[in-house]
């Protein structure tokens, strides 16, 4: 039986959040970019409202400035996460912080309209609770995305990651 060669990845889209697991994710896909001449995209969703909500019920009208200060202090880690992977040999680094649905924008929308062949996630990024309100991103991506989905579960010499110790703690 002869094995088919795999074609290489050109656009590698990975889930920023400022957990641990994020940066394993990121080291990683910073190792796959570099080895497949491949787009480095680095995106980082801050739950919220995507669009101004005219709705009277719930909490109606949201002031998009109430984002600002995350979203900066997100583009400034990007920026040093760009530089790194620079570094690394990534000849093409694009940064992007979204407010939306986390799980949406990771596994759909940036994807489809960014052409991306590969995800590379974190195992869990929130505590237990947070994972019981948003449920799992990485679930989420594995199942809706329209393209290969790498969950990072291991350091960036594959060795296993008490995962307790690596995410952000309970609550």
């Amino acid at each position: 039986m002869e094995v088919p060669v795999m074609s290489k990845y050109s656009n590698v889209l990975v889930g920023i959040d400022g957990s641990k697991q994020s940066e394993m994710a990121l080291n990683k896909a910073i190792s796959i970019a570099a080895q497949n001449g491949a787009i480095l995209s680095l995106l980082s969703v801050i739950n919220g409202e995507r669009f101004p909500n005219t709705s009277t019920v719930g909490y109606g009208f949201i002031d998009r400035s109430v984002y600002d200060s995350s979203v900066s202090e997100m583009e400034k880690k990007l920026a040093e996460y760009k530089k790194t992977a620079l570094a690394a040999g990534v000849k093409d680094v694009v940064t992007d912080v979204k407010i939306g649905n986390a799980k949406v924008e990771l596994g759909n929308d940036y994807p489809q309209d960014n052409d991306v062949d590969l995800i590379v996630v974190g195992a869990t990024g929130l505590n237990f609770i947070g994972r019981m309100i948003v449920g799992s991103t990485a679930a989420y991506v594995i199942r809706e995305s329209p393209c290969d989905v790498i969950v990072v579960k291991t350091d960036e010499n594959n060795q296993a990651v008490d995962l307790q110790k690596t995410t952000y703690p309970e609550i």
